[in-house]
């Protein structure tokens, strides 16, 4: 088979040997435990506009099934190789990702968009199909995705829309895109205009002015006990994400149309100016095609953390549950509320401030889910869980490198991670 003769035979396909891709290393705490070699094939070309990578344990460590990553952002197709990957390739599985077709700024160009993102996926399974096929001479018995962020996006949509290709999804923190509920377009602009007046970076912001900023911003979403980490939110993700993908969801909002400034992150007023209301019909026309329905026929796993700073609880997951609920699918679905779990694992390096590593819960949704339909075992109820002991009993088999440090519990005194 021509996918055999581009594809290479290594001693060991997890990052222990190959190393780890800088986009990869920055959306956990730490590594995940590697605790053998994992010989196998591994694959990388293109599927349809997007690159992707492929890997294959060899036929005696298979374990029959495909997991499907769901990549964050717009993050290349290595960057679940610590999040998910490691954990997957140990535990057996052939381990697909892509880029989406739209990595880095791609989404710039308004010829470009987000609904190249399911034609991409759709192409990235029937090529990982197809090589499970020629290594094990069989189709894979489970079909599996998880992703986080918008590759939880994904993860719900590939479900809601392709439920043939697979028998399960774990999601982790998805976005929500759907043209009558509060998304990233809605929520940004409020955080980008209202954190400066809440912080009174001018120094002449009234008590009542900075009281009135601080209900916009809970308003749409974030809760205060979170502040002491929104300043690096702000730098890191909410002025540059309202920019990207602002480009990509009104083009014709002239700001949005700008080359990128640094300038922003100390005077963000031209991207805070966006008037989100009066561009809804904008909006909805561009999001409509790629939302969410909440229409699901076979089993969803969600986790999200109620502090996330990013893709807000309430306007995100709780609302996913919602959408679900009104489609009458909630059977299938499960929504774990991770207590003080943020957006992004990997900014708790340099700090926990109270927060805590969601991976692990992630890790274990996955577990949960392998159990629902491989043994008919019921997963936890949906609800609200504050340790990664409250939720799984088996949380010292999780080969997530935070899970171990839960178990410390530093969220009480907010203390930093050391590791």
């Amino acid at each position: 088979m021509e996918q055999m003769r581009t594809s290479q035979h290594v001693d060991d396909l997890t990052t222990k040997a190959h190393g780890v891709n800088p986009e990869a290393e920055p959306l956990v705490v730490a590594a995940p435990q590697v605790r053998g070699a994992v010989p196998g094939f591994v694959w990388t070309g293109d599927v349809g506009r997007a690159k992707a990578v492929i890997r294959l344990p060899d036929p005696e460590l298979w374990n029959g099934k495909l997991l499907v990553g769901g990549t964050p952002a717009v993050r290349n197709e290595y960057s679940l190789d610590w999040l998910l990957g490691d954990i997957a390739l140990q535990r057996g599985y052939a381990f697909a990702a892509c880029d989406k077709a739209t990595p880095g700024l791609t989404l710039r160009d308004p010829m470009r968009s987000m609904a190249e993102w399911e034609p991409a996926y759709v192409a990235l399974v029937d090529q990982a199909s197809q090589l499970v096929h020629d290594v094990y001479g069989q189709l894979a018995e489970r079909t599996y995705i998880a992703g986080v962020s918008n590759g939880g996006y994904i993860v719900r949509m590939m479900m809601e829309r392709h439920p043939d290709r697979f028998d399960g999804g774990v999601e982790w923190e998805g976005v929500l895109w759907h043209a009558q509920t509060r998304h990233l377009m809605t929520t940004l602009p409020v955080y980008v205009r209202d954190y400066p007046i809440y912080c009174n970076w001018r120094g002449d912001r009234s008590g009542v002015e900075r009281s009135a900023a601080l209900e916009r911003i809970q308003e749409a979403g974030l809760v205060p006990e979170s502040s002491s980490v929104w300043d690096t939110y702000f730098m890191v993700y909410w002025v540059l994400s309202l920019w990207l993908y602002g480009r990509s969801l009104d083009p014709d909002w002239e700001p949005f149309a700008a080359a990128w400034s640094n300038d922003w992150l100390r005077d963000p007023t031209p991207l805070a100016a966006y008037p989100w209301q009066e561009r809804q019909h904008v909006l909805q026309e561009r999001i409509t095609p790629i939302a969410n329905t909440g229409r699901l026929t076979k089993p969803l796993l969600s986790v999200a953390g109620n502090w996330d700073c990013l893709v807000s609880f309430s306007h995100n997951a709780d609302a996913y549950a919602r959408l679900v609920a009104q489609q009458e699918a909630s059977r299938w679905h499960r929504m774990y509320e991770i207590e003080r779990g943020n957006h992004v694992d990997g900014m708790l390096r340099g700090g926990w401030n109270r927060q805590q590593p969601v991976q692990p819960y992630f890790e274990a949704a996955l577990y949960y889910l392998e159990n629902w339909l491989e043994r008919g075992l019921e997963p936890p109820a949906s609800g609200r869980y504050a340790s990664i002991q409250e939720f799984t009993p088996e949380y010292d088999k999780l080969l997530s490198a935070v899970a171990e440090h839960t178990l410390d519990d530093p969220l009480q005194s907010g203390a930093s991670d050391e590791r």
